[in-house]
């Protein structure tokens, strides 16, 4: 606490002194439906005891809810609609016993080959008897067949099974329905919307862009009839492509993915453009289509949001060669139209990498920019009334506590500024120890993430202000926008003619120490002048208050 005063009081000295411009965003607060969660382990529960106790500290520690995946190729792994349910339902009680929520994720990829997994569990073996390895399978421009998930192409497959899986849930967790409170939907590998794009055993190694996954017989003839769809006529596309095809037949992926995106096709050309609409149209398409089997089974039965996940893709973003390509490889070629699609789904958002910087934004062979990324997607959805959650990427433990301090920050800066209803941290074991007992990890993220928002309503009387200045109050904290930080948005008040007094509602944490002051800024944004004297103080109560500041 005696660094925070320290740090917060250097801040001040500088701010008093510096003319300091403000962005004109919205106002600062931590939204009213704000919860945190954590992500439980890949792998099934072994000691239903110790599972107890852990979960038992998290709810003391002010977690809300627990997310699970539902491993489709554990519950259906005997046969075609021959479930057993018997593991989940036990861990189901579990969960309610603890006073925890729970959100399931009807995991229907595989579990092992992504970063993080630590289990091996396929999709149901018997689902490869369904159809043909060509039509089931993606297969990447080298060739490499990839077997995590279905492929978005086998939607008669993925249409029956899903919907069977979706309703078997429903029937037997309708009396669990008192303690779950969203349901997630696995749209692709790793349980988020995208394709098969970066995998090792087809040779990709960070930070590299990953692989195109159009190259079946099945997804080639997709792509000819929908080109044929849209032109007509081989001489109409040929004329927009600036080709000499003969045949439908000619039509294909691109035959060298590099040479895609560095020569500029990907970009410039109308067959990159095409290409490339059409390969994120078949992730769009295939999330229309399990959001509907889900909305369908669930609704009536839980009556609760369903949600799907975006992947966080930063790396390759500011590439000078090949700029977005690993977003473009896995499927995101535009992501206002995906998001579109969540919102005609009624579909809530999670994305991830919320605890990364910038720092190697324009180093090369990274060009990563993740939390612009993040940023991106939040104004996206906001945009369009979708209700956002964020995850991190990588999992936060760190002997160092100021590094790990640093990304519950960024995820802090993101969640409270940028209008996130949630958080959930990947996961269990880095907040909690086997046998139940906390981590050093769990003091940080409680503090800065674990929150109970709380309404204040703060006045400010006696502003030195002429016509067109505007009052606000920021703090140390990010949901008070961290003093003057240019990412941070502070608590904007407006004029009482009334009261002739400054008022303005926000929703702060419940239980934490806050500093803060009040400024008056100019109609240019240029801070005026700042509250005199020392910050105010205030450990904040656990129910909603107000706070009056005489200047």
């Amino acid at each position: 606490m005696k660094t925070f005063r320290k740090l917060s009081a250097s801040l001040i000295v500088a701010l008093l002194i510096m003319s300091t411009l403000f962005t004109p965003q919205a106002s600062a607060d931590i939204k009213s439906d704000y919860k945190a969660y954590v992500m439980a382990p890949l792998t099934k529960i072994s000691n239903w005891s110790d599972f107890a106790k852990q979960l038992a500290t998290l709810k003391s520690n002010g977690v809300y809810a627990l997310t699970t995946d539902v491993w489709w190729g554990d519950v259906e792994k005997n046969g075609n609609n021959q479930f057993d349910w018997s593991y989940y339902r036990q861990y189901a009680q579990v969960v309610r016993e603890s006073g925890l929520k729970w959100v399931p994720i009807l995991s229907t990829h595989q579990c092992g080959g992504n970063v993080g997994d630590d289990c091996n569990i396929p999709i149901p073996s018997w689902v490869w008897s369904l159809g043909t390895q060509d039509a089931l399978t993606h297969k990447s421009e080298t060739g490499y067949v990839n077997k995590e998930t279905l492929s978005p192409w086998a939607s008669n497959v993925i249409s029956t099974q899903y919907d069977e899986l979706y309703a078997s849930f429903a029937s037997t967790f309708s009396d669990y329905k008192d303690i779950i409170v969203k349901i997630y939907l696995s749209g692709g590998p790793a349980g988020e919307l995208r394709f098969p794009s970066y995998v090792s055993s087809d040779g990709w190694s960070y930070p590299s862009r990953g692989k195109l996954q159009a190259y079946t017989e099945t997804a080639k003839a997709d792509f000819r009839t929908s080109m044929q769809s849209k032109y007509g006529s081989i001489g109409t596309l040929n004329n927009a492509w600036k080709t000499n095809l003969s045949s439908w037949n000619q039509i294909s992926p691109p035959s060298d993915g590099d040479n895609f995106f560095t020569s500029g096709a990907a970009y410039n050309s109308q067959y990159g453009k095409d290409f490339m609409t059409w390969y994120q149209g078949v992730l769009t398409k295939h999330l229309q289509l399990i959001s509907s089997k889900a909305h369908q089974n669930f609704d009536s039965v839980f009556n609760v949001p369903i949600g799907a996940k975006i992947a966080g893709l930063h790396w390759k973003m500011n590439d000078p060669y090949m700029p977005h390509a690993t977003e473009y490889s896995a499927g995101y070629y535009d992501y206002a139209k995906i998001l579109d699609q969540f919102k005609s789904s009624n579909l809530d958002l999670t994305f991830t990498c919320l605890e990364m910087d910038d720092s190697q934004a324009y180093t090369s062979p990274y060009y990563s920019a993740p939390k612009s990324l993040v940023t991106e997607i939040a104004n996206l959805a906001t945009q369009r009334g979708i209700v956002l959650n964020g995850e991190n990427a990588l999992a936060i433990s760190s002997s160092d506590a100021s590094y790990s301090e640093s990304r519950y920050k960024n995820v802090a800066q993101h969640v409270f500024n940028e209008g996130f209803s949630g958080f959930t941290l990947l996961r269990l074991a880095n907040v909690v120890n086997a046998n139940g007992t906390k981590t050093a990890e769990m003091d940080r993220f409680r503090d800065l993430l674990v929150l109970k928002p709380i309404k204040v309503d703060f006045v400010v009387k006696n502003a030195p202000t002429s016509s067109g200045d505007t009052v606000y109050v920021t703090g140390n904290r990010w949901e008070m926008g961290m003093w003057n930080d240019s990412d941070g948005d502070k608590i904007k008040l407006s004029w009482n003619t009334s009261t002739k007094d400054w008022r303005g509602t926000a929703y702060i944490a419940a239980n934490r120490y806050y500093e803060f002051k009040a400024v008056v800024t100019g109609s240019n944004g240029a801070a005026k002048s700042w509250e005199p004297g020392s910050n105010n103080t205030w450990n904040t109560p656990s129910t909603s208050s107000s706070y009056s500041i005489q200047w």
